[in-house]
């Protein structure tokens, strides 16, 4: 049996993988200009979104830097023999008085949060910023800032400290009813990551103030029965309602609960 021998010609023009390359070489001759375009077009873009990163990088290292140094400065010591350099005398800031440290704070963490306002950096910064406003006497800026954090996206355990904080100045303002709202809504939340023990203490107090001592001594029993027996917060709890039970005539105090 013969057979029928064909030529390298014949074979190439048989292979349908050649047929294909040809094809793609042709459609990059015809449409050189257009895909040398679009490969300039995704470079600039991934060289763009490349800068863009480090830029925001860079911004987030600078807001890291003025909120560490805020940081320092909101809890250094005061001394009346203090030089004009807080670090004169050593690696840990000194001022001359409280309002001097807490001017010098509300520099770094206002510096912070116009650097990298969007950043966790910058959010730890705005908080930082208006507990010390509260100190320096600037209720309604602090109020805005905590507020801006408070109801804000972010870091949660920051969005609570600050919602902590504005019920202190809720209670402080005069509105107990505003206080209250914010540390009942955070005792309930199980995405609360804040001790409760320390919400109730800190609720129980301002019913207290509120004439309200049934309702407190309440708030810190149920704290109490939540807490274990060996925990930080269970002897102050039981501390805090012993002292509310003597200021109350016994007619007064609130039953404890029984279990069932």
């Amino acid at each position: 049996m013969g057979t029928t021998k064909l030529t390298r010609k014949e074979i190439l023009s048989d292979d349908p993988v050649r047929e294909n390359i040809l094809r793609l070489i042709g459609f990059f001759q015809a449409n050189r200009a257009k895909i040398g375009a679009a490969v300039i077009a995704v470079i600039l873009i991934a060289l763009g979104f490349w800068t863009w990163s480090r830029y925001l990088d860079s911004r987030a290292n600078v807001a890291g830097t003025l909120l560490g140094n805020g940081m320092a400065f909101f809890s250094a010591t005061v001394s009346s023999d203090a030089e004009a350099d807080p670090y004169a005398k050593g690696e840990d800031p000194v001022f001359k008085s409280d309002e001097d440290k807490y001017q010098a704070a509300e520099k770094e963490f206002s510096a912070a949060t116009d650097s990298f306002g969007a950043g966790e950096a910058g959010r730890s910064a705005r908080y930082y910023l208006g507990l010390t406003q509260l100190q320096l006497g600037k209720k309604e800026e602090a109020k805005k800032n905590l507020e801006s954090v408070a109801f804000g996206s972010g870091s949660r355990t920051v969005g609570f400290l600050a919602k902590k904080a504005l019920a202190d100045y809720h209670a402080d303002s005069g509105n107990a009813r505003g206080a209250e709202d914010l540390l009942r809504g955070m005792i309930k939340d199980a995405k609360c990551d804040l001790p409760k023990e320390d919400l109730g203490m800190q609720l129980a107090g301002i019913l207290a103030a509120d004439g309200k001592k049934d309702e407190a001594i309440s708030v810190l029993r149920e704290a109490s029965e939540a807490s274990p027996v060996f925990g930080v917060f269970n002897q102050r709890l039981l501390a805090e309602i012993e002292k509310l039970q003597k200021d109350m005539p016994a007619a007064n105090i609130p039953a404890e609960e029984t279990q069932p």
